[in-house]
């Protein structure tokens, strides 16, 4: 599995959103939240309050996936900010994994971004999808590929993430080899080659 990985990550040619890239030094993948402008329910969940999460869900169910300014979830809160036994929680009362926020980035992708391991380990237990891609066709696996987070990234793996799966970037850079009937780049069949390669030599 690492050799698999470490093919991938020196074959992953990763270019995102010029804001976030020029932060890729000190990257600041979460939130700015207000704390004062969120709402009870995702106030409590961004804290990690379980008991006020719990309670709020027990008299107003409807409030599982609603949504603050931002477009974010309850879940997408609790994930950035690494509330593994509220993210727990939510997923037990069925909430929607794969909810996307207002730059179509899921739960699991903020988890990702803000390395929180246990977030991850349990939104993919419960189901969430790997392979959503945000606004710039990111996947969970490129950030975790461009964080250098080889954890998250075999967790991933483990749970069928799509290691051809390119972003908008690398579909502009790789145009002019562009296999429009089959819908992949020559790049992406190269890297399930070399990924093929390492299972059989590990």
């Amino acid at each position: 599995m690492k050799k698999r990985l470490a093919n991938f990550v020196s074959w992953v040619d990763f270019s995102i959103h010029q804001r976030e890239r020029r932060n890729r030094e000190k990257p600041v993948p979460g939130y700015h939240v207000h704390k004062c402008e969120l709402k009870e329910f995702h106030k409590a969940a961004y804290l990690g309050d379980k008991c006020t999460v719990e309670e709020l869900l027990t008299y107003k169910r409807n409030v599982i996936d609603s949504r603050d300014r931002k477009n974010r979830t309850a879940l997408h809160l609790a994930c950035t900010s690494g509330q593994s036994p509220v993210v727990a929680l939510l997923t037990q009362w069925w909430c929607d994994l794969n909810a996307r926020d207002k730059e179509s980035k899921t739960a699991l992708i903020k988890a990702v971004q803000c390395r929180k391991v246990a977030c991850v380990t349990i939104l993919l237990k419960r189901g969430a999808d790997p392979n959503l891609a945000d606004d710039h066709q990111n996947t969970a696996l490129h950030y975790a590929v461009l964080a250098g987070n080889t954890s998250i990234a075999a967790e991933l793996l483990r749970y069928d993430a799509n290691i051809e799966a390119i972003n908008k970037e690398e579909q502009r850079r790789n145009g002019q080899i562009f296999d429009r009937e089959r819908g992949k780049c020559t790049c992406s069949r190269q890297a399930a080659k070399i990924s093929t390669d390492a299972c059989r030599t590990s």
